[in-house]
């Protein structure tokens, strides 16, 4: 790769370069290893996040924590740490676990809301919005991640 690629990924603060690095370094005992790795992430990515879709729909909020926890497994194995710390949160808020205190704001009123502070919503209906939010963040760092990747292995994952 060339030192620009490499450097414009480093700096994009997407991946934890100490681990990324690594798993390129492994392309000199097989060609290509570690584009393959980040391709089957892609890939895994994109079919467990139809299944957290569903599973939001359905309020299912144990098999949101594992498929959270599935995700954030392989993307911190990869470095990819934008997309690690929301599966995380995934993983936390489908156990109703509000680990990071974040708050919500109130659609009815500009007051933030947390699980444990609404009285119109039940608690799952605010732990579902807590993992939509991560959703939200985790398929925004994908996107960007998927993006600074198929420029550094100059293909489309």
């Amino acid at each position: 790769m060339s030192d620009t690629k490499s450097e414009t990924l480093q700096e994009s603060g997407l991946v934890d370069w100490s681990i990324f690095s690594e798993l390129v370094a492994m392309d000199e005992d097989e060609e290509g290893f570690s584009k393959g790795l980040f391709q089957t992430f892609v890939d895994q990515f994109k079919d467990t996040f139809k299944e957290i879709d569903e599973n939001v729909h359905s309020k299912n909020l144990d098999k949101l924590s594992s498929l959270g926890h599935y995700l954030k497994g392989s993307a911190a194995a990869l470095g990819l740490t934008t997309i690690a710390e929301q599966c995380e949160r995934i993983q936390n808020y489908g156990h109703k676990n509000n680990f990071d205190n974040v708050k919500l704001p109130n659609a009815s009123t500009d007051a933030s809301t947390s699980p444990d502070s609404s009285e119109e919503d039940s608690p799952d209906d605010l732990w579902v919005r807590l993992i939509e939010d991560a959703m939200e963040k985790a398929q925004a760092g994908f996107l960007k991640s998927k993006k600074a990747l198929d420029e550094y292995f100059d293909d489309d994952l």
